[in-house]
């Protein structure tokens, strides 16, 4: 009998050492009912001027939080919504932290777009982000059209259909096979 158990523990451990080496972990938080509805509801508010928003283009503002696994996963789809849409559209990250925190993340990831820091959250707040990887869109440079929180990979060809959209120019494919299927959102902002 102990022969059998302690064969069976090692398979039971071969199985978990297996399953640890093949699942990959996941970044990020999923979007629950009450976060979703939250984001909903900040459509048509006021948009605050953002550093780098051009008068007459979209804008996609996404909240980035320093040392957050989902704002470093998301950081290169946001590259490819750039390669894809920054000529016709305006794309800024809003840095939760100080002008510091935003240089290191500069260095680290040679973001294309502007980034604009927001030590005191002011950003956030007003744009209601509750965390990072969430994502506004202003298409009239005024109003928020959108506010999605967290991100996908039917979100992030959502953001291409409606910039290519608001700036009248053919949709650009984008590589999101390595987004998330479901909406996942960072870390807490405050």
């Amino acid at each position: 009998m102990s022969r059998l158990y302690s064969a069976l523990l090692l398979v039971a451990a071969a199985v978990a050492l297996l399953a640890a080496v093949l699942i990959q972990p996941r970044a990020g938080h999923p979007v629950t009912l009450w976060m979703s509805q939250s984001a909903n509801a900040v459509s048509g508010r006021p948009a605050i001027p953002l550093p780098g928003m051009t008068a007459g283009k979209p804008t996609i503002a996404i909240f980035i939080l320093p040392g957050c696994p989902c704002s470093e996963a998301y950081e290169p789809h946001t590259h490819d919504l750039f390669r894809a849409y920054g000529t016709n559209a305006n794309i800024v990250g809003v840095v939760e932290g100080t002008a510091e925190d935003l240089e290191e993340w500069q260095q680290r990831h040679q973001t294309p777009f502007p980034l604009v820091a927001d030590p005191r959250y002011s950003i956030a707040r007003s744009y209601e982000a509750k965390r990072s990887a969430y994502t506004v869109l202003v298409t009239n440079g005024q109003t928020i059209d959108r506010l999605w929180p967290g991100y996908s990979a039917d979100m992030l060809r959502e953001i291409g259909s409606l910039l290519a959209t608001a700036a009248n120019i053919p949709e650009v494919p984008i590589d999101v096979s390595d987004a998330p299927k479901s909406l996942t959102s960072g870390c807490v902002l405050d």
